[in-house]
């Protein structure tokens, strides 16, 4: 399966970024709210089971969302989606930041 990332590129499918995703999200809860690696693998095999060839990175997190939300880990889910919205801030910080670069660089060959 390939996953189409934000910015338009094209990449092999990993399951370990989903798994390390709610690793994250689990650190910032009570146990009681954290997912187990039964309830990580029921996700990771739910979107692999999908069968698409192609799926957008937001539309796996979306899942994702869901599924934590199905299995009764609302906290987590919450953390879940700030990680991601942090995540998502980082990367457009990032981007900016490299256009301001090329505008730089572009200016000065004028």
């Amino acid at each position: 399966m390939k996953v189409i990332k934000r910015d338009g590129r094209v990449v092999d499918y990993d399951r370990e970024k989903i798994a390390i995703a709610i690793q994250r999200a689990n650190e910032e809860v009570n146990l009681e709210q954290r997912a187990d690696r039964s309830n990580i693998k029921s996700i990771m095999l739910y979107i692999e089971d999908l069968g698409k060839k192609r799926i957008l990175v937001e539309d796996i997190q979306d899942i994702v969302e869901q599924k934590l939300i199905e299995q009764e880990k609302y906290e987590l889910a919450k953390r879940y989606i700030d990680y991601r919205y942090e995540k998502t801030l980082a990367i457009n910080e990032n981007n900016e930041f490299s256009n301001v670069n090329n505008e730089i660089m572009f200016a000065g060959n004028i």
